[in-house]
Protein backbone atom coordinates (compact mmCIF):
# COMPACT_ATOMS: atom_id res chain seq x y z
CA UNK A 1 0.00 0.00 0.00
CA UNK A 2 1.13 3.57 -0.50
CA UNK A 3 1.99 6.01 2.30
CA UNK A 4 -1.40 7.74 1.97
CA UNK A 5 -3.28 4.54 2.87
CA UNK A 6 -4.70 4.16 6.34
CA UNK A 7 -2.92 1.93 8.82
CA UNK A 8 -6.11 0.00 9.49
CA UNK A 9 -5.73 -3.77 9.39
CA UNK A 10 -7.19 -5.38 6.31
CA UNK A 11 -9.37 -8.40 7.07
CA UNK A 12 -10.89 -10.83 4.70
CA UNK A 13 -13.33 -13.46 5.94
CA UNK A 14 -13.21 -17.12 4.85
CA UNK A 15 -16.44 -16.67 2.94
CA UNK A 16 -14.94 -13.75 0.95
CA UNK A 17 -11.79 -15.76 0.21
CA UNK A 18 -13.90 -18.55 -1.29
CA UNK A 19 -15.78 -16.10 -3.54
CA UNK A 20 -12.79 -14.12 -4.75
CA UNK A 21 -11.08 -14.98 -8.00
CA UNK A 22 -7.41 -15.87 -8.25
CA UNK A 23 -6.47 -12.39 -9.57
CA UNK A 24 -8.39 -10.68 -6.78
CA UNK A 25 -6.67 -12.88 -4.16
CA UNK A 26 -3.26 -12.08 -5.67
CA UNK A 27 -4.13 -8.37 -5.64
CA UNK A 28 -5.25 -8.56 -1.96
CA UNK A 29 -2.07 -10.50 -1.10
CA UNK A 30 0.10 -7.86 -2.79
CA UNK A 31 -1.78 -5.10 -0.96
CA UNK A 32 -1.28 -6.93 2.34
CA UNK A 33 2.45 -7.43 1.66
CA UNK A 34 2.80 -3.76 0.72
CA UNK A 35 1.00 -2.77 3.90
CA UNK A 36 3.28 -5.05 5.96
CA UNK A 37 6.37 -3.53 4.29
CA UNK A 38 5.13 -0.03 5.10
CA UNK A 39 4.54 -0.98 8.73
CA UNK A 40 7.98 -2.60 8.98
CA UNK A 41 9.57 0.54 7.50
CA UNK A 42 7.74 2.70 10.06
CA UNK A 43 8.89 0.47 12.90
CA UNK A 44 12.48 0.49 11.57
CA UNK A 45 12.49 4.27 11.13
CA UNK A 46 11.15 4.78 14.66
CA UNK A 47 13.85 2.43 15.98
CA UNK A 48 16.47 4.36 14.00
CA UNK A 49 15.12 7.64 15.32
CA UNK A 50 15.29 6.28 18.86
CA UNK A 51 18.90 5.17 18.32
CA UNK A 52 19.76 8.59 16.90
CA UNK A 53 18.13 10.30 19.87
CA UNK A 54 20.13 8.10 22.26
CA UNK A 55 23.33 8.85 20.37
CA UNK A 56 22.56 12.54 20.44
CA UNK A 57 21.89 12.45 24.18
CA UNK A 58 25.16 10.56 24.75
CA UNK A 59 27.10 12.97 22.51
CA UNK A 60 25.60 15.96 24.33
CA UNK A 61 26.52 14.44 27.68
CA UNK A 62 30.10 13.76 26.55
CA UNK A 63 30.35 17.27 25.12
CA UNK A 64 29.22 18.74 28.46
CA UNK A 65 31.79 16.63 30.33
CA UNK A 66 34.55 17.73 27.97
CA UNK A 67 33.50 21.39 28.22
CA UNK A 68 33.61 21.13 32.02
CA UNK A 69 37.08 19.54 31.89
CA UNK A 70 38.28 22.22 29.50
CA UNK A 71 36.92 24.95 31.75
CA UNK A 72 38.72 23.40 34.70
CA UNK A 73 41.99 23.22 32.77
CA UNK A 74 41.65 26.84 31.63
CA UNK A 75 41.02 27.94 35.21
CA UNK A 76 44.03 25.95 36.41
CA UNK A 77 46.18 27.49 33.67
CA UNK A 78 45.03 31.00 34.67
CA UNK A 79 45.96 30.26 38.30
CA UNK A 80 49.44 29.15 37.17
CA UNK A 81 49.86 32.33 35.13
CA UNK A 82 48.89 34.41 38.17
CA UNK A 83 51.38 32.50 40.35
CA UNK A 84 54.15 33.06 37.80
CA UNK A 85 53.42 36.78 37.69
CA UNK A 86 53.45 36.97 41.49
CA UNK A 87 56.79 35.14 41.63
CA UNK A 88 58.29 37.45 39.00
CA UNK A 89 57.15 40.50 40.94
CA UNK A 90 58.55 39.07 44.17
CA UNK A 91 61.95 38.43 42.56
CA UNK A 92 62.46 41.88 41.10
CA UNK A 93 62.59 44.56 43.78
CA UNK A 94 61.05 47.86 42.86
CA UNK A 95 63.17 50.98 42.42
CA UNK A 96 61.74 52.44 45.61
CA UNK A 97 62.88 49.35 47.53
CA UNK A 98 66.38 49.68 46.06
CA UNK A 99 66.54 53.39 46.96
CA UNK A 100 65.50 52.70 50.54
CA UNK A 101 68.19 50.02 50.79
CA UNK A 102 70.87 52.39 49.55
CA UNK A 103 69.67 55.15 51.89
CA UNK A 104 70.12 52.82 54.85
CA UNK A 105 73.64 53.70 56.12
CA UNK A 106 74.54 50.15 57.17
CA UNK A 107 73.60 48.66 53.81
CA UNK A 108 75.26 51.52 51.94
CA UNK A 109 78.48 50.93 53.93
CA UNK A 110 78.33 47.21 53.11
CA UNK A 111 77.92 48.00 49.41
CA UNK A 112 80.87 50.42 49.48
CA UNK A 113 83.09 47.78 51.18
CA UNK A 114 82.03 45.14 48.63
CA UNK A 115 82.77 47.54 45.78
CA UNK A 116 86.21 48.36 47.20
CA UNK A 117 86.96 44.64 47.65
CA UNK A 118 85.83 43.92 44.07
CA UNK A 119 88.14 46.63 42.72
CA UNK A 120 91.05 45.18 44.73
CA UNK A 121 90.33 41.69 43.41
CA UNK A 122 90.17 42.96 39.83
CA UNK A 123 93.54 44.68 40.23
CA UNK A 124 95.11 41.49 41.67
CA UNK A 125 93.64 39.43 38.82
CA UNK A 126 95.00 41.83 36.19
CA UNK A 127 98.44 41.84 37.85
CA UNK A 128 98.48 38.02 37.98
CA UNK A 129 97.54 37.78 34.31
CA UNK A 130 100.30 40.22 33.39
CA UNK A 131 102.88 38.18 35.33
CA UNK A 132 101.65 34.98 33.73
CA UNK A 133 101.94 36.43 30.24
CA UNK A 134 105.49 37.61 31.06
CA UNK A 135 106.54 34.04 31.90
CA UNK A 136 105.11 32.48 28.75
CA UNK A 137 107.71 30.84 26.54
CA UNK A 138 108.00 32.40 23.12
CA UNK A 139 110.11 30.85 20.33
CA UNK A 140 112.93 33.31 21.05
CA UNK A 141 112.96 32.43 24.76
CA UNK A 142 112.97 28.71 23.91
CA UNK A 143 116.06 29.17 21.74
CA UNK A 144 117.88 31.09 24.49
CA UNK A 145 116.90 28.46 27.06
CA UNK A 146 118.29 25.71 24.82
CA UNK A 147 121.61 27.58 24.38
CA UNK A 148 121.91 28.11 28.14
CA UNK A 149 121.26 24.41 28.76
CA UNK A 150 123.85 23.33 26.17
CA UNK A 151 126.42 25.74 27.58
CA UNK A 152 125.75 24.52 31.09
CA UNK A 153 126.25 20.89 30.01
CA UNK A 154 129.48 21.75 28.21
CA UNK A 155 130.84 23.54 31.28
CA UNK A 156 129.65 21.04 33.73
Amino acid sequence: MSEGSPTKRMRTSDKEVDTLSKDELISKLKDAESHISDLEAKVQSSEDEEKLKQQQVEATRRENVLVMRLTGKEQEMQEYINQIQELKQAQTPSTSQLRTMLLDPAINLAFLRMKKEMDTCKDKLEQGQNELSAWKFTPDRCTILTLVTVTHLDNG
